[in-house]
């Protein structure tokens, strides 16, 4: 078992990318989807299992993690996101650890989005860091708390559409129109526990 400093987890396009580069930002080697020394930040870290991604030999038990963050951005860019541009294979792996049958397309997105998050959040993470939300002051005045330092700063601004991909737009009428009721309720309900206002 190894042990290593970050976990950083979230869903598919939920800014796992930006995340490695903000923490190398910060000095930290934290790897995207492959080990760095002091952590990685991959969503198939989530779960035990080997990654389809990345670096393929890397197994979640192999290793324990002092400090879990979960990586979130506004919860219907992350579905809009995935709903457009997530591979199969994204979907198979996701299917292996949540129920996702009977379902169509959309729904899938929204009902793997939530349940992977309650998948995170059953570890506790130690920061729920928002790519959206100011994420270098969040993690600066984290690391002053855990490092206790009085000034923590990036080396650089790092730009937030890392490892972005075209795609059309998403407004929460077309997820009303397309999805069951109980589901819709859920989602909204996720936003607003997230700060988020979905239109």
């Amino acid at each position: 078992m190894e042990k290593r400093k970050f976990l950083i987890l979230g869903h598919p396009r939920s800014g796992t990318g930006f995340m490695a580069k903000l923490f190398q930002g910060f000095g930290y080697d934290i790897g995207h989807e492959k080990m760095g020394k002091d952590g990685i930040s991959s969503w198939m870290f989530a779960v035990e299992d080997k990654q389809v991604f990345g670096d393929k030999s890397l197994y979640r038990k192999d290793f324990t993690f002092d400090i879990v963050i979960m990586s979130m951005r506004n919860p219907l860019d992350i579905v809009c996101s995935t709903y457009y541009t997530a591979s199969d294979l994204s979907l198979i792996f996701r299917k292996k650890h949540i129920n996702l049958e009977g379902i169509n397309k959309l729904e899938m997105t929204v009902k793997s989005v939530l349940e992977w998050y309650k998948i995170i959040e059953l570890q506790k993470p130690n920061l729920k860091l928002y790519v959206d939300k100011a994420p270098e002051k969040v993690l600066s005045d984290f690391f002053k708390k855990i490092e206790n330092r009085h000034q923590v700063a990036p080396t650089k601004k790092i730009n937030n559409k890392v490892n972005a991909r075209s795609h059309p737009p998403m407004n929460l009428s077309f997820i009303k129109d397309n999805c069951n009721q109980n589901l819709v309720d859920e989602f909204v309900n996720f936003c607003k526990i997230h700060g988020y206002k979905c239109e």
